[in-house]
């Protein structure tokens, strides 16, 4: 009798671990450069509060903001990795590593929102997600909306309506080959200028204007310095939320369920509430004296649309029979 209770408790032992360990919560670590105060971070913590609740805390969300666990670069390589579970990824951020997401940078190839929305989570987005998970073994969850850039111009002695009234105006634009093409393909001149020096470059009058969306001109204050807003809304970037991919294999079906119906969910919060705010900056802005300028977007969009096609070495890499569906997809 002895011996087999001395067995059984030598059997509990043995199983205690395992029976913890199988019972241990799955974290799912999140890193972004953004801060807590933008919608779509906002929206990543509104993820952690309904997985963990449906979870019954089976599933926690553990989330870095401002930059706090690593960098972008950082984070790219380690999602892809694996020792990174989660983060906003975009076709704009790995067109390195996919040169055919180039085509994303390229401007209206989404025309608003709603055009972004029935791309991203149609059968092109899913294509195209799934291309990204073979490839770079990262999954995309969904994609938000953050916003269209629109200019912010100086007094320039004209309203800008038409990309030929851009002729000799010097919009700041990131330092790639891509963002300075599109100055170009917009009508201005393109002139690189680190993000922190803009403020200071529109006040010196050493740039004209910017193009950033709503939200990130009135964070900047750029108003200050500025008089006038173009609502050219000429690139919408999908801020995609990756996760790694065998990551999101390892989620037993359950989990995987309950986050796509949180996913859906904090999806629609953001996308609203990002074009609410868009509302209400235009709105901030007249109050601070700028001129709202609504201009003839069919000409924005004719002339880039050469631009691009126009110069083979920008589209090399695309995919023009993909591009020509997306830009023409009845939405």
């Amino acid at each position: 009798m002895k011996k087999l209770l001395v067995c059984a408790m030598v059997a509990m032992l043995w199983a205690a671990p395992l029976f913890a360990a199988g019972n241990q919560p799955t974290k799912l670590v999140f890193s972004t450069q953004a801060s807590a105060d933008v919608n779509y971070v906002k929206a990543m913590y509104m993820l952690k509060e309904k997985v963990e609740a449906a979870s019954k805390g089976t599933l926690i969300l553990e989330i870095h903001d401002n930059g706090s666990l690593m960098t972008q670069e950082g984070e790219v390589d380690a999602l892809a990795r694996g020792t990174l579970d989660m983060m906003f990824s975009s076709p704009f951020l790995i067109s390195n590593q996919m040169p055919y997401l180039n085509m994303f940078t390229a401007a209206y190839i989404f025309k608003d929102q709603k055009h972004m929305r029935a791309v991203m989570d149609g059968p092109i987005g899913q294509k195209v997600a799934e291309d990204v998970a073979k490839k770079l073994n990262v999954r995309w969850l969904t994609a938000l909306y953050c916003g269209a850039r629109n200019l912010n111009l100086r007094n320039i002695g004209r309203e800008v309506k038409t990309p030929a009234d851009l002729a000799g105006v010097n919009l700041r634009m990131p330092n790639s080959a891509a963002w300075l093409f599109m100055g170009r393909a917009l009508g201005a001149n393109p002139t690189p200028m680190a993000f922190a020096e803009v403020y200071q470059g529109l006040q010196t009058g050493a740039i004209d204007g910017q193009d950033n969306p709503l939200p990130t001109t009135r964070a900047q204050k750029w108003y200050e310095v500025t008089s006038s807003i173009v609502l050219t809304g000429h690139v919408i970037e999908p801020m995609c939320v990756g996760i790694n991919e065998k990551k999101w294999q390892s989620l037993s079906e359950e989990q995987r369920q309950i986050m796509r119906k949180a996913i859906k969910e904090i999806t629609a919060w953001n996308d609203a509430a990002n074009l609410e705010s868009e509302k209400n900056d235009v709105e901030f802005f007249r109050s601070k004296g700028l001129k709202i300028i609504t201009p003839d977007l069919k000409a924005f969009m004719a002339a880039t649309e050469k631009a691009y096609l126009s110069n083979k070495q920008m589209t090399k890499d695309w995919d023009l029979d993909l591009y020509q569906k997306i830009k023409t997809l009845d939405y």
